[in-house]
């Protein structure tokens, strides 16, 4: 099994399964074989097997099928006596687990930060840098969102989707808060995980989401694109996002994009003393019991995994590798030289953290996004909110 980049930085014991609600599962593959018709001798014809994946889009459906179409069409010439097609079935993820359990290798990461288009800020007066902290980037954005009304152009936008959690963690985690934490006494297991996101910690990380709303920063939710997209079409000068930002522009301007789009590696932070936190994502590729062709499944994932095939999706969209093989050397350099900022996001490593690694957490996640959700929209105070929510992940913990 390949080395990784991410162990060699020492963080990725506590990471490997990072994505629990999201990774690619090939998963129950059905086999049909040949009838025999009458005394015609079919025994030299080749058999069908159908293997069937489990995905997101990854915002784009074509996304999946560069890394996944290139390494089906190894698989085919390790096997020409065998018709191997493939199907997809879009989220859903229940044959991805196995007893409560989610099993799956991580292929990719990716870090988060924030990006600026240049020309609007420099138009409206606004100093990047003070984008680094609540308290500028609070007032920087509504600076921008004045200046820009007029425009139809967000200055800032705050996040309600199913993953707003994510871009929250980082406030909490920068605050030495956490989402969970192991206690003693539960009533059947002795000792288990038991929610404290709604410490002091957390409170005043949701009262930062709260001081954003009160500052004129919109919650912003799915209008037919993605808003990763709606920043790329400029509907918003700033965006806290992740490392695939330049993946949605043409390659052919990824040699001038950084003369047009800013990047801070790093989320805003309560002073300028904080250390910095950011959120790793990735994807893990996993084969569940269910599946009647492992061993096939295995060899695509394995084959998918392999540099030449996966580094060069990893530089179109700006994906993270975590074998050390791809992180280091010649494939990085040419990465570096080639995805806009990609020096400065790769480092953001050191900082990154993760989700729980449990079975309840996609229910707590959950909770969470719901509390994110009443402050966003005044519903409720951020301690009611969390307190509520809580209540709500250690009732699910089993306490």
């Amino acid at each position: 099994m390949a080395k990784t980049l991410v162990n060699d930085i020492r963080i990725v014991i506590s990471i490997f399964l990072v994505t629990l609600l999201l990774f690619l599962a090939f998963v129950i593959p059905s086999m049909i074989g040949s009838t025999h018709l009458g005394a015609t001798d079919i025994s030299a014809e080749k058999s069908t097997v159908t293997l069937s994946a489990m995905l997101t889009d990854l915002t784009e459906k074509g996304r999946w099928e560069m890394l996944i179409g290139n390494a089906l069409q190894e698989l085919k010439s390790n096997h020409p006596e065998t018709n191997i097609e493939m199907a997809y079935f879009q989220e859903n993820w229940d044959g991805g687990a196995y007893n409560k359990k989610v099993y799956g290798i991580w292929a990719w990461t990716d870090a988060r930060g924030i990006w600026y288009w240049k020309d609007i800020l420099a138009r409206t007066g606004i100093d990047p840098y003070s984008l680094r902290t609540w308290d500028g980037y609070i007032a920087s954005a509504k600076r921008l969102n004045s200046a820009l009304e007029k425009d139809g152009i967000e200055g800032a936008i705050l996040f309600d989707v199913n993953y707003s959690p994510d871009l929250w963690y980082p406030y909490l985690w920068m605050l030495r808060g956490d989402i969970l934490e192991y206690k003693q006494g539960h009533p059947s297991k002795g000792s288990y995980w038991f929610p404290i996101y709604n410490s002091t910690k957390g409170v005043k990380a949701l009262t930062f989401i709260k001081d954003q709303v009160d500052a004129g920063i919109k919650p912003m939710t799915f209008r037919g694109v993605s808003l990763d997209k709606e920043f790329v079409n400029r509907k918003f000068a700033t965006m806290i996002s992740g490392s695939w930002i330049p993946g949605f522009f043409p390659r052919t301007e990824w040699p001038t994009l950084e003369k047009k789009l800013g990047f801070i590696p790093m989320f805003p932070v309560p002073t300028k003393d904080t250390q910095n936190a950011t959120m790793m994502g990735g994807w893990e590729l996993s084969i569940p019991v269910t599946s009647k062709h492992k061993e096939l499944a295995w060899e695509l994932i394995t084959i998918m995994l392999k540099p030449k095939i996966l580094a060069p999706w990893l530089e179109k969209y700006g994906y993270l590798p975590t074998q050390q093989s791809i992180g280091e050397g010649r494939m990085m350099n040419a990465t570096k030289s080639k995805y806009p900022y990609y020096d400065q996001i790769l480092p953001m490593l050191f900082f990154g953290h993760h989700r729980s690694n449990i079975p309840e957490y996609p229910a707590i996640a959950e909770h969470i996004r719901e509390a994110i959700q009443e402050v966003s929209y005044g519903k409720k105070e951020p301690q009611q909110a969390l307190e509520d929510a809580a209540r709500k992940s250690a009732h699910v913990l089993g306490w």
